[in-house]
């Protein structure tokens, strides 16, 4: 009984040998076990995917709210204290708790009036399912960023068309409105500290006005002329004033045009060293309901230097009257001096009788600057023509009868292909000492578009506009100006 007890342990034994030996060496099945652990991996890394996808989604999220954040906040024109600016902006967007730390530069305690550094970071975490299983049950966000509104040391010199051709389809009016509409953006709030603007119109000539004039020892034709007695008779006009009293005044006295010669073109300064006044006339007839009699503009629309009042400059935009003629090299000349150093004498004179603001005594600054940008804004609505003279300045027809129908009294003082020459030779030079030159063609011939834009730093700088659009080309311009830089 004990060895058949023993005996079928032992073959019972054998027996599970033998299948486990099979077992072992048996491969059905092996497959699936394999692909459940590829299917089992695969959606752990699909798992994982999407928790990444959701933390960027979130990043996303929040880096777009902190980056409106801090561009809101930067600007110079917000009247909210820019903290509060910050967060109101990640209160609206349910992320308050995110937002880790915000630092003005400079603070509220250092007012500034030229920039401000907006620097924020956030932070927060998203849970993780999938990575869980890991280990891992959250993953950070980090968003960061910084905004900076600098309003730089700004010296513009506006450059306007005021020839008799702008009385046409209402350009002058439309002229009018861009122009101050210009004014006021880049003159808009904290930027009248450190933004310069000279006002230069142009028609036949520039007027620089009775400073400038004297500066350069500028030569006055006759204040009397002999009459056919052989008497001297005062060359002007009179008039009575409020109190009855009879003015006389001087022709040579009422504008204060310089003649510059080709020569002047080959540099950008002030003229200086002496000049004659160019002579009161006109060449084509006049429409004297919108325009004063003169190739040169008169006092009441000569150059307006480094000012920054808009309602004082929107009011000289209002009362400019149109003159003859379209010297645009002129205008040209007159608006880079203006904004080249070598002006700083000028300019000084200039505040020492009213006509510069305090603040801007010490401009225009070098073309070396880094703290100070230079720009030309050019307006014309035709093309650069010859220059006329009457052949006696003291002619006592030159007042009253235009050139154009006493021709034998008419000479031609330069050629448009010279005056075209001498206004590129300028252009030139202002943008090779870093000035930015924008140009406008106002419903301009096809030679004023080419001179415009052969002008223009670039093609980009250029507009060619008809209408109302020219309002859209001085937006644009003051835009770019003004623009707003976010640096990180």
């Amino acid at each position: 009984m004990r060895f058949e007890t023993t005996l079928r342990y032992l073959q019972e034994r054998e027996l599970l040998r033998k299948r486990l030996n099979r077992f072992s060496q048996d491969e059905d099945g092996a497959l699936t076990i394999f692909a459940s652990f590829m299917v089992l991996m695969m959606l752990m890394v699909c798992g994982i995917a999407v928790d990444l996808m959701q933390n960027e989604m979130m990043r996303t999220r929040v880096q777009n709210t902190l980056d409106r954040a801090i561009l809101a906040a930067s600007d110079l024109d917000q009247p909210l204290p820019a903290d509060d600016v910050v967060d109101d902006y990640f209160a609206k967007a349910g992320m308050s708790e995110f937002l880790d730390d915000v630092e003005i530069t400079p603070g509220a305690e250092l007012p500034t009036t030229n920039y401000r550094i907006v620097k924020a970071e956030a932070r927060t975490r998203t849970p993780s399912i999938y990575m869980a299983m890991t280990g891992v049950n959250s993953l950070p966000v980090y968003a960061g960023g910084t905004a900076e509104e600098t309003i730089e040391n700004t010296e513009i010199s506006l450059v306007i068309d005021i020839s008799g051709s702008m009385r046409n389809n209402g350009k002058m009016t439309n002229l009018r409105t861009a122009a101050k509409e210009f004014i006021g953006a880049v003159l808009e709030g904290n930027a009248a500290n450190t933004t310069s603007l000279n006002v230069v119109p142009y028609a036949g000539q520039v007027n620089p006005g009775p400073v400038i004039f004297d500066r350069a020892n500028g030569s006055r034709f006759a204040t009397f002329i002999e009459n056919d007695e052989g008497e001297d008779v005062l060359y002007g006009y009179t008039y009575e004033d409020d109190d009855g009293n009879v003015v006389s005044v001087p022709y040579n006295t009422i504008a204060h045009c310089l003649e510059l010669a080709s020569s002047d073109f080959d540099n950008i300064n002030l003229p200086s060293g002496g000049y004659d006044q160019i002579p009161y006339f006109m060449n084509w007839a006049i429409a004297a309901n919108v325009m004063d009699w003169g190739w040169c503009p008169q006092d009441n629309s000569a150059i307006r230097y480094a000012q920054n009042n808009v309602s004082d400059l929107k009011k000289f935009i209002d009362d400019i009257r149109m003159h003859d003629g379209t010297g645009t090299h002129y205008g040209m000349k007159y608006g880079v001096a203006l904004l080249n150093s070598t002006s700083n004498s000028a300019f000084r004179a200039l505040n020492t009788e009213g006509l510069v603001p305090d603040r801007f005594v010490e401009r225009p600054a070098p073309f070396t600057d880094d703290d100070t940008r230079k720009f030309i804004v050019l307006m014309t609505d035709g093309q650069i023509t010859d220059q006329f003279r009457p052949s006696d300045k003291n002619d006592p027809e030159n007042p009253t009868v235009v050139l154009n129908s006493r021709k034998e009294d008419k000479e031609k003082y330069s050629t448009r292909n010279t005056n075209v020459q001498n206004f590129y030779k300028v252009c030139n030079q202002a943008k090779a000492n870093g000035i930015t030159v924008y140009t406008i063609a106002f419903e301009a011939p096809s030679n004023a578009i080419t001179e415009m834009r052969n002008c223009a730093t670039s093609e980009n700088f250029f507009y060619k506009v008809e209408g109302v659009e020219i309002s859209t080309a001085f937006k644009s311009i003051a835009r770019q100006i003004n623009e707003l830089r976010l640096t990180q």
